[in-house]
């Protein structure tokens, strides 16, 4: 039986091309040095003594920026190609964390925190065109979830390592950070260049195919701007794990950071573990809707964890196991749909697009969770994010029986 889970485990990753190992790797080292991000909520209220609504104040510019990087980021890659987009972008976003370190003023901060999200954000259109360039229909779930398994091997390290830093002062946090950012950028530039983007044969797996549509603005796409609606409103779901999330283990559990930390980077290390095997059974067997659709049942389940009688760790470990099944089944569809449907040539808007559904998230998850809280508390919080999930849920089910995603 172990014999029978090792081999499955080996074959999920066969097949990848070696261009995806070397994106995942950059964003592995990325990643690990993600620290400033899941702690910034706390930083801004624990060391910068912002109110939680300022807090939340804030957080809402770095949806704006990330937004506005999405979009950007989208353009420049189709016209310069994904490689230099993505360099620059974790340069500059490197810079940034390091001067962020010197901000104290609430507009200043707002300004700041744009910025670093305009620049880091840049990066993601580009680095999913530079996935889809670099594989073929029958490996492309695999390939978004290879990458995402670096992203959260990073965001495994990052919580935990950022937690026990911050014992030792805030500027570790920021510095690492920033240099990590650098060193990522530097690896892609110093290693052997990347494949060169080649034009996508657009066929799928008859329970993949997505309609795709004639060679139009994305946003006169009706179908493609319903799913990227429905798509903002889930990642405001998810959004609360890094937003508000750490602050109730504060504030609810009376948790010190590193346990904190500890707790946050279940997620990524139950993801690791998980993602690649599952996605290598499922793939190609149902559409990517119905997969989404599961995702977001398993939303709905982790919120109420919070609300359910319990010991605190046991409904922390609960939502953490539920919102990363979440994420294992709605991103890497989210992504995959997205690639399929995009006309050629038009696959770094089409992805900016979709990036830009989770910036918006950014700007609503941090902003909605922060003043629920200050309203009425985290239990009125925990509610109605497992209802607008289930309502999103109905969303996709009611367009998928329309025929919106044949």
């Amino acid at each position: 039986m172990l014999l029978n889970l090792y081999n499955n485990w080996l074959n999920s990753y066969r097949g990848i091309p070696p261009t995806i190992w070397f994106l995942a790797l950059v964003t592995l080292i990325n990643r690990c040095g993600a620290m400033v991000i899941s702690f910034i909520t706390l930083y801004l209220t624990q060391q910068l003594h912002f109110s939680i609504a300022q807090a939340g104040y804030i957080m809402g510019f770095f949806g704006a920026g990330a937004m506005a990087g999405a979009y950007i980021g989208g353009r420049l890659t189709d016209k310069a190609g994904f490689r230099p987009v993505m360099f620059w972008s974790l340069i500059l976003n490197g810079l940034i964390l390091i001067l962020l370190l010197q901000v104290r003023g609430f507009w200043p901060m707002c300004a700041a925190v744009f910025a670093m999200s305009v620049a880091s954000e840049i990066f993601r259109p580009a680095n999913s065109v530079a996935i889809s360039q670099n594989t073929t229909p029958e490996n492309r779930t695999r390939s978004i979830s290879l990458y995402r398994m670096s992203a959260n091997m990073g965001w495994t390290v990052a919580p935990a390592l950022g937690g026990l830093l911050a014992t030792l002062g805030w500027g570790w946090l920021f510095w690492v950070d920033g240099l990590t950012c650098v060193g990522a950028a530097l690896m892609l530039h110093r290693l052997p260049a990347l494949k060169k983007p080649v034009p996508e044969k657009k066929e799928e797996n008859a329970a993949d195919q997505v309609r795709q549509p004639a060679r139009v603005s994305p946003f006169r796409d009706r179908s493609f701007m319903w799913f990227i609606i429905l798509t903002m409103l889930n990642a405001v779901v998810f959004m609360q794990i890094m937003w508000t999330v750490p602050v109730f283990f504060k504030e609810g559990y009376h948790w010190t950071e590193a346990q904190i930390g500890l707790m946050m980077a279940l997620n990524g290390l139950f993801v690791f573990v998980v993602e690649m095997p599952l996605i290598y059974r499922i793939e190609g067997r149902r559409s990517p809707i119905v997969y989404i659709r599961l995702g977001l049942v398993m939303y709905v389940l982790a919120h109420l964890s919070f609300i359910a009688p319990g010991a605190a760790v046991a409904a922390a470990i609960a939502y953490m196991i539920f919102i990363s099944l979440g994420e294992i089944f709605v991103m890497p569809f989210s992504s995959n749909y997205v690639m399929g449907r995009s006309p050629e040539g038009q696959l770094g808007q089409y992805m900016g697009i979709y990036t830009m559904a989770y910036s918006c998230s950014n700007i609503l998850a941090p902003l909605l969770g922060t003043q629920i809280i200050a309203a009425w508390g985290y239990t009125a919080l925990w509610s109605l994010a497992a209802a607008l999930a289930a309502l999103v849920w109905a969303g996709f089910w009611l367009l998928e029986r329309r025929g919106h995603y044949a």
